[in-house]
């Protein structure tokens, strides 16, 4: 749950900063804030007149547990821009509220407010802001209208500057594939890589009109205003509104040929361009021509059935996963079972906590260098820091003190230990500092400083005495596998781990003395909460865990698009997903549509001739794969020719006698003369020997085949027919020799033959990087 729609747009546009309140204003509204104090804040303007902001009615409602923090540290004029979040204290002070922090998202202020107050604590704050922020809207107001889409001069200008530069890519790509200069990309066919490189082109346009619309347009708009804060609509909807519609797609493909060679009467023949084919480049402002309107209407009823039938599908789906799952629950000693009793699963998401508990929180450790982590942590009492004399109660007292120094050796191996396994396991992200981990002990933190009124500037009497066993015995008590046998030891620690390496790098006797300035008090405060915490964490006996699986497949299933026509970047065929793919691993199909494996050299250095050698062993390759020509000639010399550049080939052929060479009577006057294509056959590592000994194994009686030497400039292949009693389908007597040639050059012969080798249809080499 969360605030939507109305309400969402009204708290957006409440703490911009240019909205202010009057006296009358801010008395009226603070009416409407349930269990007010009868206390109105100072205002933020005290002259010419007293005015309060949005920000600080918000702020009202807002409990006082909410610390929030969103936003990139590094960009130091975010409070400025107003972009990100910041929330100490229940006090909003600076940034927008968006659907992310007040809508129905982990993370946002609703599920921090159920985590610190509890389900009455969360509709507190529901009920709190739909009441203000209805009451400001009702006397503010908020509408949308066709001044909202209107763009500048300017900015119809460079639109359309954006539209034509597109179109001159496409029509240069036109005339590249019409002139046979269009490099096929890997996977692909010319054709596909055309299509590819259109539709490419053709995004860009529609991308690069839609962001210079979204700059020409007031932050005030009312459209952007809807858009930024996720109420309705986003920037591509404003975009087609004021700049132009894009691209019409039907079946994840352009709009394909309907009559002979055209998509509608109105266009000439063979026209690829992208007017003909779909590309609508008016705005729903301008309107759209009549091709192009019948273009839209072919992409809005594909959207509209595909709607319709992904309704049932996904619902049918979620009826089935409900069904299977209906009777899983969580049991008293962690386990999840079944009615019968049977163990499903020894522990509850393998860490027998509950979702709710969890939250995305940093782990700064990871990332740190050497120096900084030293700098953060370490602490040498034979020769301690200025600070630690003049900032610490106890600081001439503990320096050189053995006990205490032993103590904090001991912190710093475990948490070099804890660093050392966490970038291990998070090797193949490790950019990523994000995780997500029960009990967000910043805000315990920062709610002990403020409940024990701890300032910057205080001196912290805590000894590493009093802070290391402490933390200590916190991580003992926190178990989720009980037992001391091997396995189960191995097991808590994997479950604990990454939750632990936090807890001890944000409760570390330097940070809790010098960052945070705890007393003793304020420290028993923390360790009591979060052991207390931590209890409550786990998941409740009794809950219907299968249920909420089979659910939270089911509703994302609502949300994706039945056929989901993704390219995979270098794959010649669309790999099956969405609602169909989804429907391949529930019902543990066989044969699945498109069958995929992503394959790592495992050498030290893997070059891309090692990945081509092993393509060339495991790919299917056919004749037409590797072939530039095929014609048919009738020469009738067969132990010479009339074409000049085989002379030589087919003289020193016949020089030689071969007991295998098929009689020249026997042999046709018609020629098949197959030109291969080096580079290809250099590409997939065959030889033109290989091919004619491919040919000469399928065709043993029927074909005299020749080939030139693998040395000679052009590769040529000649193929003659054998007339040894050749019949045609119906047995009525001899099949015409050019025909039969034909349809030699048109049906691709395979190479190699192996029937494994057949079944892997396409096979492509990529660099990138192994993630796993």
């Amino acid at each position: 749950m969360g605030i939507v729609q109305d309400s969402l747009a009204g708290v957006y546009k409440l703490c911009r900063r240019d909205t202010f309140l009057t006296k009358e204003q801010i008395m009226n509204s603070m009416l409407w804030v349930p269990n007010w104090d009868g206390v109105i804040p100072q205002p933020a303007i005290l002259k010419p007149r007293p005015r309060w902001t949005g920000k600080q009615l918000i702020s009202m409602v807002i409990p006082k547990e909410v610390t929030l923090h969103n936003g990139s540290d590094k960009k130091e004029d975010a409070p400025l821009k107003d972009e990100g979040i910041l929330i100490q204290a229940g006090q909003l002070m600076y940034g927008l509220p968006t659907k992310k922090i007040v809508g129905a998202a982990a993370g946002g202020i609703v599920h921090i407010s159920y985590n610190e107050l509890g389900a009455e604590g969360a509709m507190a704050f529901l009920n709190g802001v739909q009441q203000v922020v209805t009451y400001w809207l009702l006397n503010n107001g908020h509408s949308i209208g066709i001044g909202d889409t209107i763009p500048d001069k300017a900015t119809i200008e460079r639109v359309q500057v954006h539209i034509d530069e597109e179109k001159a890519e496409v029509a240069r790509l036109t005339a590249m594939a019409t002139a046979n200069e269009l490099e096929a990309l890997p996977g692909m066919n010319v054709r596909a890589t055309f299509e590819n490189k259109v539709s490419m082109a053709l995004n860009q346009a529609r991308d690069k009109a839609g962001t210079t619309t979204q700059k020409s347009l007031k932050d005030s708009n009312n459209a952007v205003t809807m858009a930024s804060s996720g109420s309705k609509g986003s920037s591509i909807n404003i975009s087609q509104m004021t700049a132009l519609v894009g691209q019409q797609i039907v079946e994840g493909k352009r709009i394909p040929f309907g009559f002979k060679y055209r998509t509608l009467p109105h266009f000439t023949k063979d026209d690829y361009s992208p007017e003909a084919r779909g590309f609508v480049e008016n705005s729903y402002l301008r309107g759209l021509t009549p091709s192009e309107f019948f273009f839209h209407a072919m992409a809005g009823r594909e959207g509209l059935i595909d709607t319709a039938v992904k309704t049932a599908e996904t619902g049918y789906i979620q009826r089935r996963l409900v069904k299977a799952l209906e009777d899983l629950s969580a049991r008293y000693d962690g386990t999840v079972r079944n009615s019968l009793g049977d163990v499903v699963q020894f522990l509850y998401g393998e860490d027998g906590l509950d979702a709710m508990c969890i939250e995305k929180q940093r782990l700064g450790i990871l990332n740190m260098s050497n120096a900084a982590f030293k700098a953060k942590y370490r602490l040498d009492l034979a020769n301690p820091p200025e600070w630690f004399k003049s900032d610490y109660e106890f600081g001439n007292e503990l320096t050189g003190d053995r006990p205490s120094m032993a103590l904090l050796d001991t912190e710093w191996e475990a948490l070099l230990k804890d660093r050392r396994v966490i970038r291990q396991i998070n090797k193949a992200k490790m950019n990523e500092e994000m995780m997500q981990l029960p009990l967000n002990i910043t805000r315990i933190i920062e709610s002990a400083k403020r409940v024990f009124n701890v300032k910057a500037n205080d001196r912290s009497n805590l000894r590493p005495s009093d802070v290391i066993p402490s933390v200590q015995n916190l991580l003992d008590h926190m178990k989720i596998v009980r037992g001391t046998d091997p396995i189960s030891v191995e097991a808590d620690a994997n479950a604990t781990i990454l939750f632990k390496g936090l807890l001890r790098s944000r409760l570390a006797f330097k940070e809790v003395v010098k960052e945070h300035r705890l007393n003793k008090l304020a420290f028993d405060h923390v360790i009591g909460e979060l052991q207390n915490r931590w209890d409550r964490a786990f998941v409740s006996p009794g809950e219907m865990v299968g249920v909420l699986a089979a659910q939270s497949i089911g509703e994302p299933a609502t949300q994706m698009t039945l056929n989901t026509f993704h390219f995979a970047g270098v794959s010649s065929k669309n790999v099956t997903l969405g609602v169909p793919r989804l429907k391949e691993i529930l019902n543990l199909a066989k044969n699945i549509k498109t069958p995929s494996m992503a394959v790592y050299l495992n050498t030290p250095l893997a070059r891309q001739e090692q990945a081509k050698k092993l393509r060339s062993m495991v790919e299917y390759t056919n004749l037409r794969s590797v072939t530039a020509v095929t014609e048919i000639y009738y020469d009738p010399d067969i132990q010479s020719t009339n074409i000049p550049e085989d002379m030589d080939m087919v003289e020193s052929y016949f020089m030689i006698p071969d007991d295998t060479q098929v009689s020249i009577d026997q042999q046709s006057r018609w020629l098949l003369r197959i030109t291969l294509d080096r580079q290809k056959l250099l590409d997939k590592e065959i030889r033109i020997d290989d091919v004619a000994q491919r040919i000469k194994e399928e065709y043993p009686t029927d074909l005299a085949v020749i080939f030139s030497d693998n040395n000679a400039d052009e590769q040529v292949i000649r193929i003659r027919t054998v007339s040894a009693g050749d019949k045609d389908e119906d047995g009525e007597g001899r099949m015409e020799d050019d025909v039969m040639l034909k349809r030699l050059g048109g049906p691709s012969s395979g190479y190699p033959h192996s029937s494994w080798r057949q079944r892997c249809r396409a096979c492509f080499p990529y660099q990138g990087n192994k993630t796993r």
